[in-house]
């Protein structure tokens, strides 16, 4: 296994290990359920993950459409290029109508995360709430779309995309890119909450 493919096992790991100790300590501050369950905890989660992310039942979401949407692409392409880079490790080889779909896909959400980024700047709203991490965490990401898109293209800069997404995963539990472990958990237990109720789900 050469360094790059090295280096990346070696921020999985941390990563994995630094989001994993994160979760254990939010479920140890969660106060005790005493009253009687009414519904599903199943249920609310599901509606939680499910039609509570659709646009209509969102208030900023419905008003700011092409941004809901950019935000979906972006984050399918971020998923996507995380399961790409982690299949650089056994390695695996995808045909190549796969990578030429998956570049494709890159190079969208690419586009779509440098949208966010350039709507953040430009919007004195949002610039106002916003801290040197949130274009971190963009750029960081973006440059793994990047990358990304280029080892799907050709095999040669496989190292060069294993070392920004170790880059990445490294930066992951320390920032914003943390909600990924925060919205989740949240999610879960907000659907296990009101599922159990019987208000959702």
């Amino acid at each position: 296994m050469r360094l790059p493919a090295l280096l990346l096992l070696a921020a999985l790991a941390t990563a994995a290990f630094s989001l994993a100790r994160a979760r254990a300590a939010i479920g140890s501050t969660r106060a005790p359920l005493f009253a009687p369950a009414r519904g599903r905890e199943a249920a609310g989660v599901r509606h939680a993950f499910t039609t509570a992310f659709l646009p209509w039942a969102k208030e900023s979401a419905s008003g700011h459409l092409a941004t809901y949407l950019a935000g979906i692409v972006y984050h399918a392409g971020v998923f996507a290029m995380l399961a790409r880079l982690i299949l650089t490790l056994p390695p695996v080889r995808l045909p190549w109508i796969v990578d030429r779909a998956l570049a494709a896909l890159f190079v969208l959400a690419l586009a779509c995360g440098l949208g966010l980024l350039a709507k953040r700047l430009i919007n004195a709203d949002l610039r106002a709430v916003s801290v040197p991490d949130d274009a971190i965490a963009n750029l960081l990401v973006d440059l793994s779309l990047a990358a990304g898109c280029a080892a799907a293209l050709a095999p040669g800069a496989v190292p060069s995309f294993q070392l920004a997404g170790a880059v990445l995963l490294l930066y992951a539990p320390l920032g914003k890119l943390r909600h990924m472990l925060f919205l989740v958990t949240s999610r879960t237990l907000w659907g296990q909450y009101y599922g159990r109720r019987g208000v959702r789900g």
